[in-house]
């Protein structure tokens, strides 16, 4: 069993392990830039670190939400913030329990609190919002 950090996104929702998330603040209002990648909305400084900001749903291929909370992530050397609706709860994620998904952004889905969760792909999503395009 892994603790997983449950957020909202559009009407879908999403853990992200723990071990990877080092903060949630508000989203505020991220800075654009210009050449950045399609789903990342703009940078934001967070105590003198500047983390680009990716819009999460777009990248899912979600709507319906209107992101709010920023959950800082890590991956090895790199830092991030995404875009969530809402931050729910952590909850213990029972790894023999994941079921295979489709996304790549994801590496399956569990059914957790009456809903399913889909586990998201920290180091798969960092690389797909650097892709151009």
């Amino acid at each position: 069993m892994n603790r997983h950090l449950r957020v909202v996104v559009g009407r879908e929702r999403y853990a992200l392990s723990v071990h990877q998330v080092r903060e949630v603040e508000l989203l505020g209002v991220p800075t654009p830039v210009p050449g950045a990648g399609r789903h990342v909305t703009g940078v934001r400084s967070l105590r003198g670190e500047l983390l680009p900001v990716i819009g999460l749903a777009g990248m899912l291929g979600v709507g319906g939400g209107t992101p709010s909370r920023l959950v800082v992530v890590e991956d090895g050397l790199r830092r991030a913030g995404l875009a969530v609706d809402r931050v729910e709860d952590i909850e213990l994620v029972d790894e023999t329990q994941i079921t295979p998904g489709a996304s790549p952004l994801t590496t399956g889905s569990v059914v957790g609190a009456e809903h399913l969760v889909g586990i998201l792909d920290i180091a798969a999503t960092l690389d797909a919002a650097t892709q151009q395009g």
